[in-house]
């Protein structure tokens, strides 16, 4: 007999939160498997239910398996946000929209930048960061040097003209598709400024907007409810392995 509540498998410390954050916004009934990492690297177990063997994952009430955070945000959307609360209005629907600036192309460009440009930037900062605190002490210092050289020469410039351009794309008081409620963009972009700020210690205040975009995200009731049911998020755990 199939379930009829979707499960989610969560691993701590990466980007399952987003799905279990949104999964509390919607206040649906579901299941919650939590997994562990292995040696800082995802459970073996995740590969039982999705081939590629990463988390999130969600099993949908018929029994599919959908990986990947923007794939299963727009699942849970499209499925169960029945009131639209965390869609996009259509154009002239809603006086405080601006339907015609905040278009589906705009959207597509900052899933974009999130999915194509921070996510490489980003892993390759924390990937180069990894390396120096893990290399053996003789040659950690040459370890060290490449990282230094390869962030001042090309990384973190890249990554600062992400977030200046985030940073000019927000208005005060609103979400990613200026809304009053976070949408499907915001679902998946906060896992990369988490990414940013925690595993590479970006410095958000340098981006007023951005930061306050990510506190207003982080002080959602739904959000804290994750917290508290996933078994762990630190996107900086790298420096602890």
């Amino acid at each position: 007999m199939e379930d009829s509540k979707p499960t989610l498998h969560y691993m701590q410390h990466s980007g399952s939160h987003q799905s279990l954050w949104l999964l509390e916004e919607l206040g649906i009934e579901y299941n919650l498997v939590l997994h562990g990492r292995e040696n800082g690297r995802a459970a073996a177990a995740l590969r039982d239910t999705h081939p590629l063997g990463k988390a999130p994952q969600l099993v949908t009430s018929s029994g599919r398996a959908i990986a990947e955070r923007s794939a299963i945000a727009f699942y849970l959307i499209e499925t169960y946000d029945t009131a639209g609360r965390f869609k996009v209005p259509p154009i002239g629907t809603d006086p405080n929209h601006d339907g015609v600036k905040y278009d589906k192309f705009r959207e597509k460009e900052l899933f974009s930048v999130a999915m194509t440009s921070l996510n490489q930037f980003l892993s390759l900062k924390s990937t180069m960061g990894a390396l120096a605190v893990l290399t053996p002490f003789f040659i950690r210092p040459l370890v060290w040097g490449f990282k230094y050289a390869l962030e001042k020469a090309f990384l973190d410039a890249e990554i600062d003209n992400c977030f200046k351009f985030l940073d000019g794309e927000l208005e005060e008081g609103k979400y990613l598709n200026g809304t009053l409620q976070p949408t499907r963009l915001d679902f998946v972009m906060q896992f990369y400024v988490d990414f940013a700020a925690e595993g590479c210690l970006l410095d958000l205040d340098k981006y007023p907007k951005v930061k306050a975009w990510y506190e207003r995200c982080k002080s959602r009731d739904a959000w804290k409810r994750a917290l508290e049911k996933g078994n762990g998020y630190d996107m900086g755990f790298w420096r602890k392995l």
